[in-house]
């Protein structure tokens, strides 16, 4: 979005010559700038201001895709479940992570079964969850939750945890009040109401506008649905490990860890041991985003990607998906078109190193979630870190 004179709005989505609707009579100065810009793209306008004194033909826009700066936002990378700012936290395999609307972090810290919340300053305290590793409600370090895995937000800022060892979906208030939505311990795909559904090791849980919850069973090899009163239905798959696609009951997934939700209501799976992104429609169409299925790290469009067991994904107001590649440890973007690129890591290269790009490092992180301006946060799981991505000028 061009604006001129801070006034004018013009809104392009092709390159080439453009006009904006209000004339400038002859003598006034002009100023064209960028008011707003694809997310994880930087736009420069050269020779932007000037008098108008005939037909200006010289003005041009140019955007070219960020570069990712990793940071460590929080943790030490000593195992434990220490509380404090930054670097003076620690984590034990940290597994899933969701931003808020107003910039906090939720961490599903899944060997301590706690889920810890990161303010914007850095700070961690301990949201919920207590010792006892069992399936307890009850208000933030009362509750307990069995096997603690994947967490989402829903716009009203209720989070949800999938219980992977409990096969629960559980919800916290923002008070950090837990009670159990769905799910009663027993393991299976049975649709229902609340504790008449079971679930079959859900790994991963997503959410839409309406607040509708998705789980993604892990052994289960199922997308399922549960709307906000608890009423728990398949959404896709056989039930049965494989790799179709279709509609439906005819889709197989594979052994999947992440799900995630765009802006329109389509799902997305990281289906990791068929090392494939997979979409589903509202409908419960589910067709393949990217990736061969081979093993590898090849950025490319569509099939011609390839992937290593991907883990949990996000997608931003773009419709941009980003993957942690977690056997690569890698963090991949995927565009709505399917087009696959690399912005952080070095294939098989495990470390914690900070830096721009490929000089940067992880271990074989799980989780990543995206805030409204488009920096990333990444569950860095086995090396007991919370790491930050922002977009910056490339060098």
């Amino acid at each position: 979005m061009l604006q001129n004179n801070e006034g004018d709005d013009l809104k392009l989505s092709v390159d080439g010559k453009f006009t904006f609707a209000a004339a400038l009579a002859d003598g006034l100065a002009y100023e064209v700038s960028v008011r707003t810009q694809p997310l994880w793209q930087f736009c420069t306008v050269t020779q932007g201001s000037g008098k108008a004194s005939a037909a200006v033909i010289d003005v041009a826009v140019a955007c070219s895709a960020a570069a990712a700066q990793v940071s460590t936002f929080a943790g030490s990378g000593t195992i434990g479940s220490v509380n404090g700012n930054g670097t003076a936290a620690s984590f034990y395999l940290p597994y899933s992570v969701v931003v808020d609307k107003n910039g906090s972090l939720l961490v599903s810290d899944t060997a301590t079964n706690l889920v810890r919340k990161i303010s914007p300053a850095g700070d961690v305290t301990t949201f919920a969850g207590g010792s006892s590793g069992t399936s307890q409600d009850g208000n933030g370090t009362a509750a307990s939750f069995s096997g603690l895995s994947g967490l989402a937000l829903d716009p009203t800022g209720n989070a949800y945890a999938a219980e992977f060892g409990g096969n629960r979906i559980r919800k916290i208030t923002p008070a950090a009040d837990v009670t159990t939505l769905a799910g009663n311990g027993s393991i299976g795909s049975l649709d229902g109401h609340g504790s008449s559904a079971t679930f079959n090791t859900p790994s991963s849980v997503a959410t839409d506008v309406d607040g509708n919850i998705y789980v993604l069973e892990f052994i289960g090899a199922v997308v399922r649905k549960v709307t906000p009163a608890g009423n728990v239905t398949t959404l896709a798959g056989s039930g049965i490990a494989g790799f179709a696609d279709g509609t439906g009951a005819a889709v197989s997934f594979g052994q999947a860890y992440g799900i995630a939700t765009d802006a329109v209501g389509n799902v997305y799976v990281a289906d990791s041991s068929n090392n494939r992104i997979r979409k589903i429609t509202p409908g419960g169409v589910v067709t393949t985003l990217a990736g061969s299925g081979q093993i590898g790290a090849t950025d490319g469009a569509g099939s011609s990607a390839s992937f290593s067991m991907p883990g949990g994904l996000t997608v931003d107001s773009d419709g941009n998906v980003y993957v942690a590649d977690t056997g690569n440890s890698l963090l991949r973007k995927i565009t709505p078109a399917g087009v696959v690129s690399t912005l952080a890591g070095q294939p098989g290269v495990l470390g914690a190193q900070n830096g721009i790009g490929a000089a940067a490092t992880f271990k074989q992180p799980y989780g990543v979630t995206v805030d409204a301006v488009g920096n990333l946060y990444v569950a860095d799981t086995f090396g007991n870190l919370i790491r930050k991505i922002t977009p910056i000028p490339a060098p």
